[in-house]
């Protein structure tokens, strides 16, 4: 790729070219990257955040996209996720962290750090390298998982895949951590880390183009790798298990390969494992073509170059990686142009995640949708999307941030109960597979008629649509998070005094929640039937604490109309 095609990737956006210099900042604005109106803005901050902030939105009609980008991927987590969890384990008294704690944490990034691209690219990446607290339940160890990947979400791919392969908590999930070499006796090693890192890591199960789609040899999809590539890979990850700290290297090696009371050590959970070579095989190791050759004295690491190297260089991890990526931040089928582009880029960027992750945003198909294909574009969010879109946007307060501590922390709730919830909790999947498969289509649909996929449709159902919208009304309604004992209520409590100015007036108060939330109205049919039902709603008590909680509950009924149209539900 010349460096001209790639400068136009990544700054393919559209219309004029026209530059001016920012006073404030210093920083080159392009016209091109500016947004036109709210609504473009409101659909790049869906896309790169966790929900537009009116900081966002006020930063981004200053400096562009581009410079957004930028400032975002300089900015590091205001407080780790390890740090967080550890306060939020303390300030409840807990021996030690455990899952919930992991929510209070992820929860409070997503709503209240600024770094929101970093984040949103980690939230992304956690859904492709999938572990789950359903099994991880040290919460330290998962919130360690967490950080390397919001410290990683600008790194290149190869570096995310080692240290996606040497993390414990990846270690525990997939169980390559104390994998053993064969033993000549009938014991094999694990294949389970070997198997899903070619699966669902890297390069997947057929042979793709750039564009993503499956190669054809004779009308057939053509497999990537065999039972004989997982077996010689599976070789490649023994011998790795729990750090052995340098304070504890006078030990006997099996001590820490199997952390006993010992070498036991806090920072094992959050370090990465060591390569014991007295577990690892030290037979011919062979896998897609290359060849770790018989090692007279096991060489763990050495081994794991070579695999790491051949899956991050495969011709299939460019369009692998690249079409989900696009997925999980914009659109749920990607034009074949659209990943061809960014399977370039991260081609010619050595798999630079910042680069990719910017000439995904900035293609035209992210920013400027043709009129043609909006009935195929845009995906539907998944439930935590939705609810951190609200939590940005409405104000509210926690209790429990307020209250202080070494690290302030929301006390956040699990919300996987599809019936009355979410169906959903970040990194609480049900298996390796996410939440949903990139590929899902729901069967006997429109959609797979026309060959269209939609992931998120593998956690939708009638009961989920109902119990989102019981979900947004009941934390309208009461609050939401875990009850906090001190100040006798849930935690989070949302204020939405700052549209009582338009509670007597429907249409007003509709048109100001749905430009809050949207960036722009609803459209008519919509608009008119939530105008309607609000109207129909009493504002009329005389008594002072009913007439006050009449004219809430038309503030909620307009946001909670607002939260369940196609619009806020469908990111397009």
């Amino acid at each position: 790729m010349s460096a001209l095609t790639l400068a136009v990737l990544l700054t393919a956006c559209g219309g004029g070219n026209q530059t001016s210099i920012d006073g404030e900042t210093g920083l080159t604005v392009s016209a091109s990257m500016l947004p036109s109106n709210d609504a473009d803005t409101y659909r790049f901050l869906t896309q790169a955040t966790f929900g537009p902030a009116a900081a966002d939105i006020a930063r981004i009609k200053k400096v562009g996209y581009d410079n957004w980008i930028d400032e975002q991927f300089k900015l590091q987590a205001q407080s780790s996720h390890v740090r967080m969890v550890e306060s939020s384990a303390a300030a409840l008294g807990q021996p030690q962290a455990y899952a919930h704690n992991v929510t209070h944490s992820w929860w409070t990034h997503a709503v209240r750090d600024p770094a929101q691209l970093r984040h949103r690219v980690a939230f992304a990446l956690s859904e492709i390298f999938v572990i789950s607290t359903m099994t991880v339940d040290d919460g330290r160890r998962a919130a360690s998982y967490l950080d390397m990947l919001t410290s990683k979400a600008d790194a290149n791919y190869r570096d995310v895949l080692e240290a996606v392969a040497l993390h414990p908590a990846m270690g525990q999930y997939l169980s390559h951590l104390g994998n053993r070499k064969e033993d000549g006796t009938g014991r094999v090693p694990d294949e389970n880390f070997a198997r899903e890192v070619m699966q669902l890591f890297s390069i997947g199960l057929h042979e793709l183009g750039d564009n993503g789609r499956p190669r054809l040899v004779n009308g057939q999809a053509v497999e990537t790798y065999n039972a004989n590539d997982i077996k010689g890979l599976a070789r490649v990850f023994t011998g790795f298990s729990w750090n052995w700290p340098s304070a504890k290297s006078a030990l006997d090696w099996w001590k820490c390969f199997w952390r006993t009371a010992e070498c036991r050590d806090p920072g094992q959970d959050v370090s990465s494992m060591t390569g014991y070579s007295q577990e690892h095989s030290t037979s011919v190791k062979q896998f897609l073509g290359v060849t770790v050759t018989a090692q007279e004295t096991a060489d763990p690491r050495a081994s794991l170059k070579v695999a790491l190297d051949r899956l991050a260089s495969h011709p299939n991890t460019a369009p692998f990686i690249s079409r989900q990526l696009i997925q999980r931040l914009v659109t749920s089928n990607p034009s074949d142009a659209y990943v061809s582009d960014v399977s370039q880029v991260f081609r010619a960027q050595g798999g630079n995640l910042r680069a990719v992750v910017k000439a995904i945003l900035l293609h035209e198909e992210a920013r400027r949708p043709a009129t043609a294909s909006l009935s195929t574009y845009g995906k539907l969010r998944e439930p935590v999307l939705r609810l951190s879109h609200l939590l940005r946007a409405l104000p509210h307060t926690s209790a429990r941030f307020t209250s202080g501590g070494s690290v302030p922390f929301y006390l956040a709730d699990d919300t996987s109960d599809p019936g009355t919830q979410l169906g959903q909790t970040p990194l609480r999947a049900s298996s390796v597979f996410n939440f949903f498969r990139p590929g899902y289509t729901a069967p006997q649909s429109a959609m797979a008629a026309q060959g269209l996929v939609a992931p998120e449709m593998q956690i939708t159902n009638e009961t989920s649509v109902l119990g989102y919208a019981n979900f947004v009304a009941t934390i309208l309604e009461r609050g939401w998070g875990q009850w906090n004992s001190e100040s006798n209520n849930w935690d989070i409590q949302f204020d939405l005094s700052g549209w009582d100015s338009k509670v007597s007036d429907p249409t007003a108060l509709v048109d100001a929640i749905a430009q809050h939330l949207l960036g722009h109205p609803l459209p008519d049919d919509e608009r008119s039937q939530a105008v309607t039902a609000i109207t129909a709603m009493p504002i009329n008590a005389t008594n002072t604490t009913t007439l006050a909680k009449q004219r809430r509950q038309r503030i909620q009924a307009a946001i909670l109309m607002v939260a369940v149209s196609p619009e806020f539900v469908i990111q397009q």
